[in-house]
């Protein structure tokens, strides 16, 4: 049978449209950023003032991912200002098509979500603030706060919006345990 590849670019779409710029430009750091307070674990990739170290394949793996299928390896690449890892889920048909990206902003932070015009839901994940934003048709994002300046993008990519802003919920807390305390 064929392989579906139509959700990778699903999934780089969304990337682009994370950001939230609606006149052109392009989005550049605060003017110093505070570091975070140093609370972070061990598991912690980074300390909490330090975002440009965050791999962002060390957020999340086929292995975390196992429950939704078989995923391929983990791709890494740079795209609409994130670094951004993206698993795509093998899929004989359209309605098991899965893509999961998580791309870390080191300089856009959640009030830099966008709107698609679904609306923006703003809450927390473990006690992180985070922005939950649909993308029809079939994705959605679930931002997570780095710093006021930085932050986590979890990409779903999927054949239902409603499904795939459940599946970013999901996603989101595997990622953000692994993210630094700040």
């Amino acid at each position: 049978m064929k392989k579906l590849y139509v959700v990778p670019l699903a999934a780089a779409a969304l990337v682009l449209a994370a950001c939230s710029s609606e006149k052109p430009g392009s989005a550049s750091p605060a003017p110093s950023a505070p570091p975070a307070q140093s609370s972070a674990s061990g598991s912690a990739p980074t300390s909490g003032g330090d975002t440009a170290s965050i791999d962002p394949c060390s957020l999340v793996s086929a292995t975390d991912l196992a429950s939704y299928g078989t995923f391929k390896p983990p791709k890494s690449e740079e795209a609409g200002g994130a670094r951004l890892c993206t698993l795509t889920k093998e899929a004989e048909a359209s309605s098991e098509a899965l893509s999961v990206g998580v791309g870390v902003r080191d300089s856009q932070g959640l009030d830099s979500v966008s709107d698609s015009g679904n609306g923006k839901t703003t809450g927390n994940v473990n006690g992180r603030k985070a922005v939950l934003a649909p993308r029809p048709p079939g994705g959605c994002l679930m931002a997570l706060e780095l710093t006021a300046s930085a932050r986590v993008d979890v990409l779903i990519a999927a054949d239902d919006t409603e499904k795939a802003c459940g599946i970013a919920e999901k996603v989101a807390d595997i990622v953000e345990p692994k993210l630094p305390k700040g």
